[in-house]
């Protein structure tokens, strides 16, 4: 009996995730990680990659665009630089979840060390990348979003030759702990060569309004708190841009 095509593209899938160096993920074709600083945005595969957007600085998709050539589109920000946002290529997902797969290596979205987020790249008037942002996905799940705070360890580790210097921000008027946990951490760091700067912050706070209980009712207010970790990386002379 002959197998169905598009089961066996899945099986692939499958056996790719358990294969090669013991890898229990299938790897997107384009990742925020392939994009080389310093070369023209056209050597961004269009293919390779999912919907393709003005990006708004760790918001919601923007304005939609054919091609990462169309940076133009978008409006600059205060660097002069367009933020170019894009997703993951999503055909593996589809596969796994219409075989009802329990492979949650191939279920993995747009992700960076398992955190969903939110991928983008910075390009110059010239057409030159000139930087690479990740934010956390607010999108997602109260349980999945909690952990967002996290993921700034894994850049940490990524970059620990990079001599960071991380500073712990106390809280702001009008900011509280959640529960008796309260993170907001600032690292920045050049690269040894000197010709990148990367800054990275992490939140896991209750920001003004956001109360732990409705007042009225003594509910739990769900989803009531703050939890982001932002990574941007550029080429000198610019500055990673600050949280809005």
């Amino acid at each position: 009996m002959s197998i169905p095509r598009y089961f066996s593209a899945a099986l692939c899938l499958v056996l790719s995730a358990q294969g090669a160096f013991g890898q229990d993920k299938v790897l997107p074709a384009f990742s925020i990680w392939d994009v080389v600083l310093g070369e023209p945005i056209s050597q961004a595969p269009d293919s390779d990659v999912g919907e393709i957007t003005c990006g708004t600085n760790g918001g919601p998709p923007g304005r939609e665009l054919g091609s990462f050539t169309d940076f133009m589109n978008c409006t600059p920000e205060e660097s002069g630089l367009r933020e170019v946002q894009f997703s993951y290529d999503d055909e593996q997902d589809y596969i796994a979840r219409a075989l009802e797969l329990e492979y949650k290596a191939l279920q993995g979205g747009t992700s960076v060390y398992a955190h969903p987020v939110i991928v983008s790249v910075l390009v110059d008037p010239d057409g030159v990348v000139q930087g690479r942002r990740v934010v956390t996905d607010d999108r997602v799940a109260d349980m999945v979003r909690r952990t967002a705070f996290t993921l700034i360890r894994n850049f940490k580790g990524r970059f620990g030759e990079w001599s960071l210097d991380c500073t712990d921000v106390p809280l702001r008027e009008g900011e509280q702990k959640v529960g008796n946990q309260f993170v907001h951490e600032l690292c920045t760091a050049r690269s040894p060569d000197g010709r990148t700067r990367i800054a990275l912050e992490a939140t896991y706070l209750r920001k003004r309004g956001q109360q732990a209980r409705n007042i009225e009712t003594q509910e739990i207010n769900t989803g009531y708190f703050e939890s982001q970790t932002r990574f941007e990386e550029v080429l000198s002379p610019y500055a990673p841009a600050a949280a809005p």
